[in-house]
């Protein structure tokens, strides 16, 4: 799955965990291999709160997430969503909503993108248009339809979210330790961000908190991966990594566990629904 990472501090929203890496060489390998293992599928993920820094104010919180990945003939479709409501004293409650529905062409070079983002009702971020690139790894260029007009470079490295799931699960099952890609996944106006990957050893099928119909439980291989503020962002205001991920993922692209930290609070997402879809005939 290419989750689609939905990135970083809330307020930033969106990364999709398809969820989801080296140089451009490495991005520029063949993918066919792993391409042809992935189940195209949807899921849906309950969120329970896993850990609070000392200090916080939040009180409780809780999510839901969902998303599908589909196969298309001329590449790959995703629609995720994201819910967390939040609340801190007083019974303040902040519900946070992130949308995403992307298209990646099949030879990584073209990727559309409509992302939003609000808390409590009120839409308070929208990202929409085109990017791409010049080949491979990049460079290239975004032209945003909303806001309309803007548009961003590209630097050399960058791949899209589809392209940078199939290689963090091709360097999985190849036993890789560690990646490092430049990512563009349409969620701001800054550009690609690094995303880096330490991986571990495969593990026997995890066993869910719940029977999820139709899941095929598998062996997975976790990763941990770490998403970093843009490249055009002042990096010595903030070297540190955004938001923080652990992933379990099958060789298909189904992840049944995740974790998501965000350095304040942490998140544990369990699979409570799963449906595979169709793939294309092409």
């Amino acid at each position: 799955m290419g989750f689609f990472w939905f990135k970083t501090k809330i307020r930033n929203g969106i990364l999709f965990v398809l969820v989801l890496f080296n140089s451009s060489m490495a991005a520029a390998g063949p993918l066919s291999d792993i391409a042809k293992e992935i189940l195209p599928h949807e899921a849906a993920y309950q969120l329970d709160l896993e850990h609070v820094v000392s200090g916080s104010q939040l009180v409780h919180a809780e999510g839901f997430m969902s998303y599908n990945w589909k196969r298309r003939c001329d590449g790959w479709t995703s629609e995720q969503r994201l819910f967390l409501a939040l609340t801190y004293p007083e019974n303040k409650i902040i519900k946070f909503r992130a949308m995403s529905v992307t298209w990646e062409s099949e030879d990584g070079l073209r990727f559309r993108f409509n992302i939003s983002r609000g808390a409590n009702g009120e839409e308070t971020e929208k990202y929409a248009g085109e990017a791409i690139l010049d080949e491979v790894g990049g460079p290239g260029r975004v032209y945003y339809e909303n806001p309309k007009g803007k548009e961003v470079l590209l630097d050399r490295g960058t791949i899209f979210p589809s392209r940078h799931t199939l290689l963090l699960l091709k360097r999985a099952v190849n036993v890789a330790r560690f990646d490092r890609q430049l990512v563009f996944d349409g969620g701001d106006l800054s550009g690609s961000a690094a995303v880096t990957a330490i991986f571990f050893p495969k593990q026997k099928a995890i066993k869910l908190k719940k029977l999820v119909k139709g899941y095929d439980p598998k062996p997975v291989y976790p990763m941990k991966l770490s998403f970093f503020p843009p490249v055009s962002a002042d990096l010595k205001a903030d070297i540190l990594p955004d938001a923080e991920y652990k992933v379990f993922y099958q060789a298909d692209g189904v992840a049944p566990v995740l974790y998501l930290n965000f350095s304040e609070f942490k998140f544990r997402g369990d699979m409570v629904a799963f449906a595979r879809l169709k793939r294309p005939v092409c």
